[in-house]
């Protein structure tokens, strides 16, 4: 009977605790995607930066996709990526499609507290070579509703080559 008693005991605890073990886990990637989302519009960067650059974020796929081009000009070239942000699941994703050729797709993780999104990783398609250069992490903080900090990592060799840090405004 005794026996009988602590296994109920056991399973009322881990029932009540069950819930909190499974939002733990969460990435928070619907909230950062709605903070996404909100960047929708214009941006240039700010007077800080050397090179003028420019983002344009848009609601694509029903609005389960935001698509974001960047433009820029460099030594009297055009410089133009695209980077399309998504849910996969529960999660936060994009697929940044690079200037160099390769195409990483990043997980993210919203941490609400620092207004940060850092996405790290996952997989990347047409990287000839293990060594050869591409987007490996960033970090999207939002500053507040009309800037916006991203800080890309560039890796080669397996390892960090430079990261570039800008900071955006909206455009009124």
């Amino acid at each position: 009977m005794r026996g009988l008693v602590t296994i109920l005991g056991v399973m009322v605890l881990s029932i009540g605790i069950m819930p909190h073990a499974s939002n733990a886990g969460t990435s928070g990637g619907a909230e950062a995607f709605e903070k996404l989302k909100s960047l929708v519009g214009h941006w240039e960067t700010d007077k800080t930066n050397m090179n003028k650059a420019t983002l344009d974020l848009e609601l694509t796929s029903g609005g389960t996709a935001v698509l974001e081009k960047f433009h820029m000009v460099d030594n009297g070239k055009p410089v133009e990526m695209t980077t399309l942000y998504y849910l996969d699941g529960d999660q936060i994703k994009l697929t940044h499609y690079c200037m160099a050729g390769n195409q990483p797709t990043m997980r993210g993780s919203y941490a609400p507290e620092t207004k940060t999104i850092t996405f790290d990783l996952v997989s990347i398609s047409n990287l000839k070579n293990p060594g050869d250069g591409h987007m490996h992490h960033a970090v999207y903080t939002f500053i507040d509703n009309d800037h916006l900090k991203t800080t890309w990592t560039f890796q080669k060799e397996q390892k960090d080559a430079f990261t570039e840090g800008v900071t955006y405004v909206r455009a009124k």
